[in-house]
């Protein structure tokens, strides 16, 4: 791994995990845990290949839901041996998965974007997921620019029906995101793309949160209770970033606090679900 990061480069996709299918009861909580911050390659370095390895001891102790790991797509071209190694870790456990980081192809708000620009974009990130073998990314969105990005940016994605889920983040984090409803989970598009609604956790800290921002920093009790309490039949998803101090731990021990209904699965399965609940 720290020895060569080049190797050949990825020209075919990667393949992932098989992700089970699963009947969608709508007395039943489906949900997906993302694990962020794969955007950052010195993270995709340090960190997270620790997360990785300490997944494989997690799961060895059989604590192993389903995870879906954000990876760069760049090192599809700076690094692929180093992606090629996070995959092979994948194998090994069975449940690992990869999503775009924020915002796909690059570290941008494309929704703000205008063509050709956006454009552009959308077959960037298109490229960029089929080489992971994915369908799913994490999306940054400026919280002005939800209307925006739903009405004209996220419906380009049925064309192709490549990318299939988003998983946004709101920016700043802590205000709302008026355009979906007390208990709307997701918004479909053409039948075929799923927005879900956003739901970040930065930590287990309440002492560490900003105005605005305690939701963000649940204890997992306090976070299990949530998930625990959403309707019957809901899809939804949470994206764990370590700015506040979260860590793979929490993930594992909030799989492990929620109900009995709830069931955490693969970013996939979770589109499909959402699709089939809609």
């Amino acid at each position: 791994y720290q020895r060569r990061v080049h190797g050949p480069p990825i020209t075919e996709p990667l393949q992932q995990n098989p992700s089970p299918p699963i009947a969608y009861n709508s007395s039943r909580t489906y949900i997906t845990f993302v694990v962020g911050d794969g955007d950052n390659i010195d993270f995709v370095k340090g960190s997270r290949k620790d997360w990785m390895r300490q997944r494989a001891a997690l799961c060895a102790s059989g604590a192993c839901p389903p995870l879906a790991w954000t990876l760069s797509p760049h090192l599809q071209h700076v690094a692929p041996a180093m992606a090629r190694w996070y995959f092979n870790q994948s194998y090994s456990n069975k449940h690992d998965y990869f999503v775009l980081p924020p915002s796909g192809h690059l570290y941008a708000y494309p929704g703000m974007m205008k063509d050709p620009a956006a454009a552009n974009f959308v077959v960037a990130t298109e490229t960029d997921a089929r080489l992971y073998g994915s369908d799913g990314t994490v999306e940054w969105e400026w919280f002005t620019a939800w209307k925006e990005s739903i009405d004209h940016y996220y419906p380009r994605y049925s064309a192709n029906n490549i990318v299939r889920g988003f998983f946004p983040v709101n920016v700043p984090f802590m205000f709302p995101v008026l355009e979906f409803g007390t208990h709307e989970f997701y918004k479909v598009f053409n039948g075929k793309t799923v927005l879900f609604r956003p739901r970040e956790w930065r930590g287990t800290d309440p002492k560490k949160a900003p105005p605005l921002s305690g939701k963000e920093y649940l204890t997992v009790a306090q976070f299990a209770k949530e998930i625990n309490e959403y309707p019957p039949g809901t899809v939804t998803n949470v994206y764990l970033t370590s700015d506040g101090g979260g860590n793979l731990q929490d993930l594992a021990d909030l799989a492990a606090a929620v109900a009995e209904h709830v069931q955490v699965v693969p970013p996939s399965t979770l589109v499909d679900l959402a699709l089939a609940a809609h």
